[in-house]
């Protein structure tokens, strides 16, 4: 790889990992879900979601009134090929649960928590960097 194609692969992955933030914090879920590879895992919340279709389900069952705001920090993107990357980040994450959907900003709560995530990443034929596998662990917050 020339060096514009390492750092055109390494912008690819550090898109994908904000824009499936930005997608998640803003609702679209099936945004969320296309961020998958079609066999990409995400370990979430103690369940493994497999797939574009099992994220977007486990998705829908977000309260209808949940904010959330995930601040990805720390991000290393180490290439293991062209088309295969390896993320390690940081997220801190504000999170502020009403019971319905609020109208303008909501209230700035402290932070719900701080968590290592470590990704794998793979490039699909279309150019897009897509989740091959996700999962994070908590390490401040309850």
């Amino acid at each position: 790889m020339t060096d514009l194609e390492r750092w055109a692969a390494v912008t690819g992955c550090q898109q994908a990992i904000h824009g499936f933030y930005l997608a998640l914090d803003g609702g679209d879920f099936d945004a969320v879900a296309g961020c998958m590879a079609g066999q990409g895992v995400w370990h979430r919340q103690g369940r493994m979601l497999q797939g574009p279709a099992e994220v977007r389900a486990a998705l829908a069952d977000r309260p209808a009134g949940r904010t959330t705001a995930h601040l990805v920090q720390n991000l290393v993107i180490d290439l293991d090929g062209p088309d295969r990357a390896t993320a390690r980040y940081m997220t801190l994450v504000y999170r502020v649960d009403a019971t319905a959907p609020h109208a303008g900003p909501v209230p700035l709560p402290p932070p719900l928590s701080i968590s290592l995530h470590r990704e794998r990443l793979s490039r699909a034929p279309d150019g897009r960097w897509l989740v091959e596998e996700k999962q994070g662990q908590r390490r401040f917050g309850g």
